[in-house]
């Protein structure tokens, strides 16, 4: 009889460990993105400096400090003005991508107040210089209007 209770001692001890063994461990991506990112662009005479500041929250979430730079130039005068996004809430789905759902006030150097939402997935990807860069086509729509804009960013790896 001893044996016998011996022998389904050890049988549930083996069968528990095997079963922690085959659980499914979530992967945390958000580490993989983080890091400063930016890009310019330039359109006719309105040129914009784009930083992105990734850190990571919390297992797969990522805030985004996301800063626009913005000088438009006419007859010879300059303006500029800068924008500030913060981002809290960004969702790291895979490896290579990350989605951005965000309705943000902006913060901004102007006078106007404005709330924006901000959609887009972001893919990471090497670029032909074998560096770490994030492809997205963001999509703002302004809360107060619904007017919508588009625009599709390679931010680089600082």
């Amino acid at each position: 009889m001893r044996k016998l209770l011996v022998l389904c001692l050890v049988v549930f001890l083996v069968s528990c460990k095997d079963k922690d063994k085959d659980a499914t461990v979530d992967p945390d991506f958000a580490q993989g993105f983080v890091g400063s990112y930016t890009t310019t662009t330039i359109d006719g005479n309105v040129t914009t400096v784009q930083d992105w500041d990734i850190t990571s929250t919390e297992k797969n979430v990522l805030a985004i400090n996301y800063t626009k730079n913005v000088k438009v130039t006419a007859s010879g005068t300059s303006v500029t003005f800068v924008q500030i996004f913060p981002l809290v809430d960004v969702k790291a789905t895979a490896a290579d991508s990350f989605t951005i759902d965000e309705v943000v006030d902006v913060q901004q150097t102007t006078s106007t107040t404005l709330r924006q939402r901000l959609q887009g997935v972001a893919t990471k990807v090497t670029n032909a210089a074998g560096n770490a860069q994030l492809n997205i086509t963001i999509d703002y729509t302004t809360a107060s209007n619904g007017e919508k804009s588009e625009a599709y960013l390679e931010f680089k790896k600082k």
